[in-house]
């Protein structure tokens, strides 16, 4: 079934109620004479300079007359499409004139004097494009050469210009850096004689965003401009069979998008006509269908909302939840899913990839019956432990749940609910400690006239305090940091309504940048900087009729996406250029400060023991306004932060320079394993001005996450010995004899060497010493060389090794920890198990008691001391050893690795068992002879004494 063909069916059935819908929709709508647009050859912001030409578009109103702009130069100022060209730097206006007596409300279209005006091109040739690894093709094209295949990105080897100014670049030192957004990692690229760079990535996912910059180098003055770059390879989606149902929202309900919030170019976009599904922007659609086998008289499915999974549509229809699996593409009474009484359902607007805490579940979806709140992961087939997808939060008796919400706080979700008596209240519950608190926000409101009512709707917003807006369609209210900063969004000189547009409010879009931008079902929008209070009326860029909605894609655009009648149009939104122009000649929405930048640019820190991070900010404000830095904390003692200002005044400009370092400074030598539960956990830092304003620029990163815990992949590793080779395969098995155990057997132990496990044979004399050298890794990037305390022994119980220190050597005031000694507490444990951080006791401590025996070995190793292994003199023999880091406070991770001595040098003959065998025959016989001569020297001694006797 085509998109026109579905249109002109749900038009046939509900073509009266729209004719009363639409009718009640003008008569709230603000009329307007016209409407027009600009936009540049890669409708590029940052391409609007001096010199460059840009088109102008007069597309709905009144009959078009002239265009005026008395400071630049228009090629046909009659035609409602034309260029214009700017030559001098600052806002320039722009009038279209309707008639002689009526034009429209001018726009000042701010054009740079940026250097900036070549940009790079991308692309990955199907050739060159494997499932493990990307080769990205890389050249520096001038936009305004006007090449068809460079600006509609369809080329794949650069033009005879392109190739010109690439290679010219490359003379003079220039080349391509690629950086993935989660990574600070820069590829450099590789020139080719065929003019263009050449980057090789590995990569297997079905999507790739990078970031590609140079070096400032120009060429004819004229720089390159950075950029961002997608490429996806999503499977396509299979046409449908006659039999498949179209899917579209309820009547009269306004257009809404379903975003993946860690993939944004996965998106639903539902309408009363139909629900279009994408997974590249928008850039290609498919029209969303489902199979069933029950009967639909009316030829379509209505629904309320849905929300997109990674494996499928969750469905809500009616008061019941349906699944549409991608696979399938039927439509399923899932049943791990509620079929009735269902009010609603919401899905987090906040990616948690590197925010997720171990242990706890933080959800994607929440829906809710009247009175009770249900979780849901982010795949319908990701079982909890307890077999199934949702999880009952709470029930709360005796009132109705108004709309919900996930918090700021990633383990926070919220409810407005509202008791038998109309009052409500903001419920926050956390889902780590499974209680819930009330806020005072919905209590603070003086006037009952400005208390929220209707439908509402309500999210939350990336912050170290909990920041929200609650609308219903005519009125925003916001609450920011806890409830410190709470009232209306005020639109100036309309009072506190959103509403004097003369619509209702149908969503709200906060990108990277924290622009707020809130749009109206008639197309009109309003701005403000996410933190203010006063709303900016924005020129409309779409007619008042035009259905559709504004999405943000991964490049931080604003993109009009509007049904059409043929699928979908889309229009790239200049929001920043648009709100320069609103905001000409209004002092009301100045910046308080010059600039404000930071270093906490990450979104993600992981803080293991003993690691610390410094940051600084700073700010420059003119002399008199007040501006300072705020470095706002939540979950507040999980962290210590030591602080550090510096002023600086220079004619009437003031600086302020903030340097932070975050750090736990705790002692986890008593009472180990509860310190360790209570040192855990996440940190939300929020860095911001304690002034904003509208016409601000904030750093993108303006939240960071603090885990404080054992940072994934870290790990130690033995550094092989300098000059050391690693030898592998050399043996399958060996022997130990049972007489060097330390448990001793009555058969010697035959080993399997496991190589894969074990790696490298360090291979040493039996006369020296070693001692290991550990390496921390967080997975293959070296992060330091341990210096801290470690033990090692023998993971299959030999014991003919020691150490060349004794506890009185290594300065102990008593005995220190043996093995000897734990082995006889715990019989029954395995050896590996007994010494651990939270069994360390230091010697070098005097407590009451003994002293104990300090002549022992003293089995602690660190890279200070001159403690070393020895090996046994008796015998060459293998050692597969067995490191663990003992220190309580150096990580929060059980860091432990494996190495293998094979010691040589002793030499054994082939008769190595006779010598001794012999030497015990002679000794024997040599006892026999000289027992035999004591014998006779006896028998003669008496036999003379006896004849003197005699005689």
């Amino acid at each position: 079934m085509s998109f026109v063909a579905a249109v002109k069916m749900y038009r046939n059935v509900t073509s009266l109620a729209l004719t009363v819908t639409l009718f009640l929709i003008l008569l709230n709508v603000k009329t307007i004479s016209g409407l027009w647009r600009y936009s540049n050859i890669l409708d590029h912001e940052k391409l609007f300079t001096v010199g460059k030409p840009f088109e102008l578009i007069y597309v709905d109103g009144a009959q078009f007359l002239e265009w005026r702009s008395p400071s630049c130069y228009i090629q046909d100022k009659r035609a409602p499409k034309t260029l214009m060209i700017c030559y001098a730097e600052g806002y320039h206006s722009v009038l279209p004139v309707i008639n002689a007596s009526w034009s429209e409300e001018a726009r000042y279209i701010y054009i740079s004097k940026s250097p900036m005006t070549f940009v790079w091109y991308a692309v990955i040739p199907d050739e060159r494009n494997s499932e493990k690894t990307k080769t990205i093709r890389i050249w520096i094209i001038d936009p305004f050469a006007d090449d068809y295949l460079e600006i509609y990105k369809m080329a794949a080897i650069p033009s005879p210009q392109s190739y010109y100014l690439s290679r010219n670049f490359y003379n003079l030192g220039q080349f391509p850096r690629v950086t993935l957004p989660s990574s600070t990692k820069k590829i450099d690229g590789q020139f080719t004689e065929n003019g263009y760079w050449e980057v090789v990535m590995e990569w297997n996912q079905t999507y790739l965003t990078v970031e590609i910059d140079g070096q400032s180098i120009g060429f004819q003055h004229r720089f390159v401009l950075d950029g961002f770059f997608n490429f996806y390879w999503e499977p396509i989606h299979n046409l449908y069979y006659d039999t498949a149902i179209l899917i579209k929202l309820e009547d009269n309900m306004l257009p809404m998008l379903s975003i993946n919030p860690c993939a944004t170019h996965r998106s639903i976009l539902m309408t009363q006509w139909a629900i279009l599904q994408t997974s590249d922007g928008f850039r290609h659609h498919s029209q969303l269908f489902v199979y069933t086998s029950d009967l639909i008289p009316w030829g379509f499915i209505s629904i309320r909302n849905a929300i997109l999974l990674e494996d499928g549509i969750i469905l809500h229809i009616s008061d019941g939840l349906y699944w549409r699996s991608h696979e399938t593409k039927e439509l399923e009474r899932h049943s791990e899913l509620f079929l009735q009484d269902v009010q609603g359902i919401a899905q987090r607007t906040t990616c948690l990839d590197n925010n997720l805490q171990e242990g706890v579940d933080f959800g994607h979806v929440l829906f809710w019956k009247l009175d009770t709140l249900y979780l849901g992961g982010s795949r319908i087939t990701s079982h909890r432990a307890g077999g199934t997808y949702s999880k009952k939060l709470f029930t709360i008796p005796a009132v109705n749940f108004m709309t919900v919400a996930f918090g700021s706080d990633p383990a926070v979700v919220a409810v407005v609910t509202m008791d038998i008596y109309g009052d409500l209240q903001l419920l926050m519950y956390n889902l780590m400690t499974k209680r819930g608190t009330i806020s005072t926000f919905l209590t603070k409101f003086p006037y009952p006239q400005d208390i929220p009512s209707g439908v509402l709707h309500m999210r939350f917003f990336q912050s170290a305090k909990e920041s929200l807006l609650l609308w219903n369609g005519t009125a925003l209210w916001y609450s920011f940091y806890d409830d410190n900063r709470w009232g209306t969004l005020k639109l100036p000189n309309f009072g506190d309504r959103t509403a004097a547009s003369g619509s209702w409010i149908q969503e709200i879009v906060l990108d990277q940048k924290w622009n707020l931008v809130v749009k109206m079902a008639n197309n009109q929008m309003f701005f403000c900087k996410f933190g203010v209070s006063k709303l900016i009326s924005l020129p409309r860029w779409v007619p008042y009729y035009q259905e559709g909605a504004l999405y943000v894609n991964q490049n931080n655009e604003h993109i009009y996406v509007n049904l059409v009648s043929n699928g979908i149009e889309l229009l790239r939104y200049p929001l920043q250029m648009e709100v320069l122009s609103a905001m000409k000649g209004e002092t009301l929405h100045d910046c308080p400060y010059v600039t404000f930048e930071h270093s906490m640019n990450k979104q993600s820190y992981y803080m293991d023991k003993g690691q610390e991070e410094v940051f600084w900010a700073q700010v420059v404000y003119p002399e008199g306004k007040g501006v300072n830095v705020k470095v706002l904390k939540s979950n507040v003692g999980l962290l210590d932060f030591h602080f550090s200002n510096d002023f600086d005044f220079v004619h009437t400009i003031f600086t302020v320079n903030v340097t932070f370092k975050v750090k736990q400074a705790k002692d986890y030598t008593y009472n180990y394993l509860k310190q360790m539960i209570n040192s855990v956990g996440m940190m939300r830092v929020e860095i911001v001005p304690n002034l904003i304003e509208n016409r601000c620029n904030l750093p993108k990163e303006r939240v960071s996450y603090f885990r404080v815990g054992c940072p994934p992949n870290r790990h130690i590793r033995v550094a092989r010995p300098w000059g050391m080779e690693c030898e592998m395969n050399t043996f399958h098995n060996y022997t130990i004899p049972w007489s060097v155990l330390r448990t001793p057997q009555a058969d010697d132990v035959v080993v399997e060497y496991d190589w894969n496990n074990y790696g490298c044979v360090f291979k040493m004399h039996y006369q020296s010493v070693f001692k290991p050298v550990l390496e921390l890794y967080d997975g293959d990037t070296f992060v330091k060389t341990v210096d801290a305390n470690f033990i090692v022994w023998e993971t299959f119980g030999r014991n003919d090794y020691s150490y060349n220190t004794t506890m009185r050597q290594a300065g102990c005031l008593r005995e220190a920890l043996t093995w000897d000694a734990v082995m006889q507490l715990y019989p029954n444990e395995p050896i590996g198990d007994l010494r651990g951080p939270e069994f360390y006791q230091s010697c070098f401590i005097l407590e009451e008691g003994r002293i104990g025996k300090l002549t022992q070995p003293y089995d602690i190793l660190n890279q200070s001391s001159s403690n070393h292994i020895t090996f046994s003199q008796d015998d060459s023999a293998i050692y597969v050893f067995k490191a663990r880091i003992v220190d309580p406070n150096y990580s929060f991770c059980d860091l432990t690795t494996t190495f293998t001595v094979q010691t040589y040098g002793i030499t054994k003959t082939k008769y190595e068992y006779l010598i001794p065998y012999v030497t015990l025959i002679f000794t024997f016989i040599t006892l026999c002879i000289l027992a035999y001569s004591y014998y006779r020297y006896v028998y003669i001694f008496r036999e003379l004494q006896m004849r003197k006797k005699c005689n």
